[in-house]
Formats: structure tokens, sequence, C-alpha cells
């Protein structure tokens, strides 16, 4: 397999720190005295600064959010000098979606005109991309299909964010919402090296599962025997602080326990953009120069599972990707699961 082209799309709407801040503000301030609306900001500072979030893009109110999806995929199939109806199959992944049924895989075949390619979804939080390319190369390396598209519509996410402060303790779970920032992305593939070298390693560690959530109205009949938890429903919780060093340490472990990914050489490296601070420690532990690790989160905030193709598209602009490149990929997210992936672009 091969990836014949990566591009993105954001929304238009850029939000500071500040527009956070100030809206969060503005939203408790008939709830909580000024005091605690002080002490608020300060705790959502503290995290935004942690993280390293500057500025994220979100889509207004009323934006149809699929635009940027067609627009990635129609400039991904241009990019390749690919038709519409040469496309086998394609995968929606990630978090961002309008409704549970049907595939909204079935939305974007018909929309993009992929006349002749089957679909489905594919969802695993913030792995989803990587998760979806190691389907699509089984799909090609077995002869199933020849070329498929890899799309997310990671737009939307704001309204997951819940701006409802009650007490101060209750940022804790909620400020990793205010670092999310949107995009849409579209990955092309196709049968194009036979040989290649991927290679893709998963693992996961379901006792985490509570550390990152965004519940259905249902949840609670849906945990296991011994469980309790109360979460308003479709709105993003997070205990980012263990939930970002638990993840660390798995990934570290797991590149270590690699020999294939850890004796290896690489030219450039793109991970799940979920703060500045864990992407620093990860390259640190796993001896890899900074510079290597390309950098999204502080520009784009975390953008969920667009944020490996959205780097590799803005890398790709930039000169910074190029043919012949030894890459490697590196995600965790929710559940918690982690995967690591390497080949030469």
């Amino acid at each position: 397999m091969r990836i014949l082209s990566v591009r993105h799309s954001v929304p238009g709407l850029r939000i500071t720190n500040d527009a956070v801040l100030a809206a969060i503000r503005a939203r408790n301030e008939h709830r909580l005295d000024e005091s605690e609306l002080d002490a608020v900001e300060h705790r959502i500072q503290a995290h935004l600064a942690l993280a390293g979030t500057d500025v994220r893009y979100i889509a207004h109110d009323g934006e149809n959010v699929l635009d940027h999806l067609l627009a990635a995929g129609r400039r991904a199939l241009a990019d390749a000098d690919v038709r519409a109806e040469d496309v086998d199959f394609v995968i929606y992944t990630g978090i961002g979606r309008g409704w549970l049924e049907p595939a909204s895989a079935n939305v974007v075949q018909h929309a993009l005109g992929l006349t002749n390619a089957t679909g489905f979804d594919l969802l695993d939080a913030c792995a989803s991309w990587l998760r979806a390319i190691q389907v699509a190369h089984s799909f090609i390396r077995g002869g199933i299909y020849r070329r498929g598209l890899i799309v997310n519509c990671e737009c939307g996410l704001s309204r997951y964010a819940d701006l409802d402060i009650g007490d101060v303790q209750a940022v804790d779970q909620r400020a990793a919402a205010f670092t999310v920032g949107e995009a849409a992305t579209a990955t092309l593939v196709d049968d194009g090296d036979p040989d290649d070298d991927f290679y893709f390693v998963f693992r996961n560690f379901g006792e985490h599962f509570r550390l990152c959530m965004i519940p259905l109205d249902n949840a609670a009949a849906f945990l296991p025997p011994g469980v309790n938890g109360e979460y308003a429903p479709l709105k993003f919780y997070s205990l980012s602080r263990k939930l970002i060093a638990t993840t660390i340490k798995k990934i570290v472990e797991l590149f270590e326990s690699e020999p294939r990914l850890r004796d290896a050489s690489y030219d450039i490296c793109f991970g799940h953009a979920a703060s500045e601070k864990a992407r620093e420690v990860i390259g640190r532990r796993l001896g890899l120069p900074q510079d290597m690790y390309y950098r999204t989160h502080a520009r784009y905030g975390n953008t969920v599972s667009a944020s490996v193709p959205l780097g590799m598209s803005l890398a790709l602009e930039e000169g910074r990707l190029k043919r012949g490149d030894r890459t490697l990929i590196i995600v965790g997210s929710a559940g918690i699961s982690v995967g690591l992936a390497s080949f030469t672009f």
C-alpha cells in the first residue's frame, strides 16, 4: 500500500484562549461569585498553558461542517489525479458525526460521487485514523480492494464542551475540552507499492476507560457491574493529568518492547496532538529529536483523530514531509488505546 495524498480543511472561526475564558466567565457569572470565577479562570489558564494550547478553529453556528470533509476529499482526489468512481472503499473514521445510524460513510460516498465504493465507519476515539489506515492496509495487501479513501470530520465538537461550571473542582474533568480544535481530513491510499514496509502495533488498557469519555444518554446502562457514574450526555469529560501520564507510560513501554520500531531511524514523526507537553515528554523518552516531531497543537489545538493526517497535510504543504521519508506515527487515545506505526512515505 502507498499513501497517494493527504489533504485537510479547517473551519474559519479562529478562537484564542482569551475568547474561551471570556465565554466561560459570561456563562457562569450568574452561578459563581467573582472569587470563584477568578479561581475557575486561573485553573483553566493553567491547563491551557500546560497543554501548550494557543489558538484553535471551530465551526460557527449553522455552518455545514460536511463541506470541510468534502473539500478535503476533493483535494485529495485531485492531488492524486484519481477519479471518484475509481475509489473502491471509503472509511469514515473519528468522533465527529451527525448520527449513529446510518454509517457516515454512506453520506460521503454519495456526496463525493464515489459510485463504485463500499464503505463503513470506524471509531476508536483519537486513534481512529491510524486504526483505519491499518484496516485499509489489510484490504489492499489482501487483494480485496485496490484503492481507498479514509476521511474524518472532527468538526462541530465545540458543543461537547460543558461551559456550565458548578464549582472549581469540576474544571479538572472539563478543561481538556477547551483545548479541542476542529479539522477535516482525507487520505487516499492504493496498491501502488506491493512491497511496502508498513508496520502497526496497538495495545488497549480498558481498565482506564473512565479517564476520558463522551457518554450517550443511556451510558449508565452499559457500565460494568459495580461501576457507577453520573455524566451529562454528549459532554466531554477527561481526567487529563492521569490520562496523559498513563498514556505516555504505555506508549513508551510499547515502543521499547518493539525492536522493529525502537531500533529504526526516522526522518519525521507525527502524533496525536493532545498537548505540546505530552509531545515533548514522549519525544524525549523515546530519544527522538524534538525537531523531528511535527507540531500542530499550538496552532490548531487537539484535533482529535484528525491530528495525524492534519499534520501530514501541513508538512506536505511546507515541504517537511517528502517521498521516501521514514515516518513514525504515535497515538494515544481514550480507552486507553495506544498505537504505533512506521512506514516509508
